[in-house]
């Protein structure tokens, strides 16, 4: 029983939960309203797309075991330095993988097959051999195909794709591959150890960083256009005005500490915690 908890311990819980925000705003925009059947589906819908993601973050972590290992800034993330074997870790992954996948396949046809090209994009970024993770600048295209179908994935559990959908689905995007430049950048120093071509080691630290921020802003940007038209609840033109405002604010301090990893990850924590309000208003449209 210890061996099956220490294996557990290696899913990076924290990373899994801040990516349930966009699939989860997805089938809050798509149900329209909140009934009793709804809610069930969602429970579902969330507890196989949790797996979906740990299986994303747990091959990923297979595949960069070496240079977890050799990090400074990551030691006890590290599943070699918790007794855990990489096969063991692969089985986990494929694990989490499977039952994800099935649970998937008993909601709708649409949602299981996006959640499927998911998976092939988690294996194009991460698998060895194939490892777009270090191949610049394609290491951010399966980050914003993943922010892009990661909305699809909850809005069409309650309806059919629409071009209201793929519009909301591109801010998404493009949020997904700004935070994929940012970690980047915090983990500069120990893929450029590595010998990974990231974008950050090929273009340089804070090219990437501006880059991202850019990404960003133009995100802030879209959520309010969409409000604005009425694709997205008015609700949210203001609050994406004011978050882009904090996210400067945020993203000054980091360039302030030098973009060193404990400046880069707090930002990061910064940034989520603005996103994660935004989610909370759009859930808040079910209610009011």
């Amino acid at each position: 029983m210890k061996r099956v908890w220490r294996l557990l311990s290696c899913i990076r819980y924290g990373e899994v939960l801040v990516l349930q925000g966009p699939p989860v705003m997805g089938c809050v925009l798509g149900m329209g309203t909140l009934t009793t059947h709804n809610a069930i589906l969602v429970a579902v819908f969330i507890l196989a797309n949790f797996l979906l993601v740990a299986h994303i973050w747990s091959l990923n972590d297979w595949a960069d075991a070496r240079a977890d290992a050799n990090d400074e800034n990551k030691p006890s993330r590290a599943f070699t330095q918790k007794g855990v074997s990489p096969l063991a870790m692969l089985a986990l992954s494929l694990g989490l993988l499977i039952v994800s996948l099935v649970i998937f396949a008993m909601l709708k046809a649409e949602t299981f097959w996006i959640a499927v090209c998911l998976v092939l994009l988690g294996f194009l970024y991460s698998f060895p051999g194939l490892h777009l993770k270090s191949v610049a600048p394609f290491s951010s295209l399966p980050h914003l195909a993943g922010g892009f179908l990661h909305f699809l994935l909850g809005y069409s559990l309650f309806t059919s794709l629409d071009t209201n959908a793929l519009q909301i689905a591109v801010a998404f995007a493009l949020i997904f591959t700004a935070g994929h430049g940012i970690q980047e950048v915090q983990d500069h120093d120990a893929d450029r150890h590595a010998r990974l071509r990231t974008n950050a080691v090929v273009f340089g630290k804070r090219t990437v960083f501006w880059a991202a921020l850019a990404t960003f802003l133009f995100a802030y940007g879209t959520l309010w256009h969409l409000s604005a038209v009425g694709i997205l609840p008015l609700r949210l033109g203001i609050p994406s005005l004011v978050m882009a405002v904090l996210h400067l604010a945020c993203a000054r301090q980091a360039l302030k500490g030098g973009l060193s990893f404990q400046s880069v990850r707090q930002y990061r924590a910064r940034y989520r915690v603005l996103f994660a309000l935004l989610g909370v208003l759009v859930i808040s449209t079910l209610f009011c």
